[in-house]
């Protein structure tokens, strides 16, 4: 599969845990896209096995971070949204919940053991 929204730098300690790292805001109108392309990697990562999302060093097999930033339509201002994801249900809710003219900037870090780092790189094409 290719990604279209989230376009990832790749970093790897000596250890082989691999970290990518993505920003994306794209026009308003691809924000459900956007959304719907991070649900996806999640449900895919939450699929991968039963080790994660948690601290690598404590076993887990792949964890994240989301940061969602909403800006608003018609005025300058940003306003912070908080990003739950929700594995059993396959799910990700944003709350405050972003409106149709709302801009999002995403940013999402998601490292991984090197078992999880291939699997990645096959499944998704990413570096």
């Amino acid at each position: 599969m290719e990604l279209q929204y989230l376009e990832f730098d790749c970093s790897e300690d000596t250890e082989g845990v691999v970290c990518w790292d993505a920003l994306a805001q794209p026009a308003a109108s691809h924000t459900a896209a956007l959304l719907r392309e991070v649900t996806q990697l999640l449900a895919w990562a939450s699929r991968f096995g039963p080790q994660g999302p948690g601290p690598l060093d404590e076993g887990a097999d792949w964890d994240f971070d989301l940061q969602v930033q909403l800006h608003r339509a018609h005025t300058t201002q940003s306003t912070p949204a908080q990003a739950h994801w929700q594995a059993a249900q396959q799910s990700l809710n944003i709350h405050p919940a972003p409106g149709p003219e709302d801009r999002v900037e995403l940013s999402l870090s998601l490292s991984g053991t090197p078992a999880f780092a291939q699997a990645l790189r096959e499944h998704w094409n990413a570096p």
